[in-house]
């Protein structure tokens, strides 16, 4: 045979070798046809769909605030002889801050005490009785045209002796009508003795008049004393006394307020207005968060909140949404979110950052399975169930909410219970029988990739699914 036809030979069988070698070939992603040869056995590993609660969440970003931060100032003027408390300090509403110095004003309310006992002296009644009067009636009409007003006039000895002399007159007026009546009197002396009443009577009138301008007199005397009191009571500035107590506070007792600044000190002079303290309670705080306006609709108030900080990233804070903006921001298209967190440890500081995870939905029973089950192919998400020994490739699934090592799935065409297969994949379609293999210790596995030798002579274990 010569050299030429040999080579053609050669040629004719290598050709042929290779047409039957493609035509052998099936791809994995194509389901076998009736009657062709069954493919081969796929090792692969599985895992169980769960069923688990997923919950869906928002992510924002805030900053934090106490339940309530305050600036205190003064509303007198003068000069600080002593600061009570610097920053860091806790107080009680009521407790003092800072000390003004009082001599001043304490002149001013012995001033205006003094002459608010001379008003009531004139009234012949004591202090006692005046300050009853005045918290009974208030500063009022009745206080002064009532019939508790008429009263105490009626005590007045000016009054009383005025009322006498216009009892006098009106009797003095009767027994001269009669004289008169009988002619034993002239009509000069009738005249006479009615000019008389009618002057008791003025007087009378003009005395009660003059006991009422004393009332006025020892009300606005009362005022005047009420003001220096206040005044030298402000020379003491206090922690306020907050109206609006958070939900958890059921008394007051527990309220305390933390000192952040302090801006004065002892010896200066302040003005009226002037600020002295800043004051925040951090009992609980406030988490003032932007959020995206597309969850607008997901949103609500009561929604429970876990925030975190820079500051301990190991823990985990739960909060409460109270407030939402109902405007949006034009400029960063977000709305403001209040998130009210308990700080009884006082962990979480005001001023600083932290991000919220507002839980806006759960799912009781979303299905799971482990990431590496699903596939994606050709712009198709699917993943692989075994059943009876062979592979059921499940497609059109949506994936939703990922944790660590698991992610969410949806589809109509999912049971409830199933085992997915997790490696492997790749060689798999419709049908294909499948063994089911353990997954190779962690230390296995190493050793493999590090030794070539070994990585043949150790054989995955593997049991026949049911």
């Amino acid at each position: 045979m010569s050299t030429v036809r040999r080579f053609r030979m050669i040629g004719l069988v290598g050709s042929t070798l290779l047409v039957a070698a493609v035509g052998c070939t099936h791809t994995a992603s194509e389901p076998f046809k009736e009657g062709s040869e069954p493919p081969a056995t796929v090792p692969v590993t599985i895992a169980p769909l769960e069923r688990r609660t997923v919950e869906r969440t928002v992510e924002a970003i805030g900053t934090l605030r106490g339940w309530e931060q305050v600036t205190i100032g003064t509303k007198r003027t003068g000069r600080v002889v002593k600061v009570h408390h610097d920053m860091g300090d806790r107080v009680q509403p009521g407790e003092p801050l800072i000390e003004l110095d009082p001599v001043d004003a304490k002149l001013a309310v012995e001033q205006a005490e003094s002459k608010y006992l001379g008003e009531v002296v004139k009234l012949g009644i004591n202090r006692r009785q005046a300050d009853e009067f005045v918290k009974k009636y208030g500063i009022s009409e009745e206080l002064l045209l009532g019939p508790v007003a008429a009263e105490a006039i009626a005590k007045v000895p000016a009054v009383i002796l005025k009322q006498v002399a216009k009892e006098k007159a009106v009797r003095n007026l009767a027994r001269q009508r009669a004289l008169t009546q009988r002619r034993a009197g002239t009509v000069q002396e009738l005249d006479d003795a009615e000019n008389e009443l009618r002057a008791a009577a003025a007087a009378l009138d003009d005395v009660i008049q003059s006991a009422r301008t004393v009332i006025a007199n020892a009300v606005t005397a009362k005022v005047a004393l009420d003001q220096a009191q206040q005044t030298l009571k402000d020379m003491t500035i206090r922690a306020p006394e907050p109206q609006l107590l958070p939900p958890s506070f059921s008394s007051r007792s527990r309220l305390s307020f933390g000192v952040s600044k302090r801006q004065v000190s002892e010896g200066q002079m302040i003005k009226e207005g002037e600020a002295v303290a800043d004051l925040v309670i951090e009992d609980l705080v406030r988490l003032w968060s932007q959020v995206p306006e597309q969850f607008a609709g997901d949103v609500i108030v009561g929604q429970t909140v876990r925030v975190s900080t820079r500051a301990h990233p190991e823990m985990t804070f739960h909060g409460k949404i109270t407030r939402i903006n109902p405007s949006v921001d034009p400029t960063s298209r977000t709305f403001q979110v209040e998130t009210v967190v308990p700080n009884e440890r006082g962990l979480l500081r005001p001023g600083g950052f932290a991000r919220a995870s507002i839980v806006t939905r759960a799912q009781a029973k979303a299905a799971v399975v482990p990431v590496e089950s699903i596939v994606h192919f050709a712009g198709v998400t699917k993943l692989f169930v075994v059943e009876n020994g062979l592979a059921r490739s499940i497609s059109g699934i949506k994936t939703g909410q990922e944790g660590r090592g698991w992610v969410e799935i949806e589809g109509s065409q999912l049971p409830e219970t199933a085992q997915v297969v997790t490696t492997g994949q790749s060689q798999l379609a419709d049908g294909t029988p499948v063994v089911i293999r353990q997954p190779e210790p962690t230390e296995q596995r190493s050793s493999n990739q590090t030794d070539p030798s070994s990585r043949t002579a150790a054989a995955p274990r593997a049991a026949v699914t049911n």
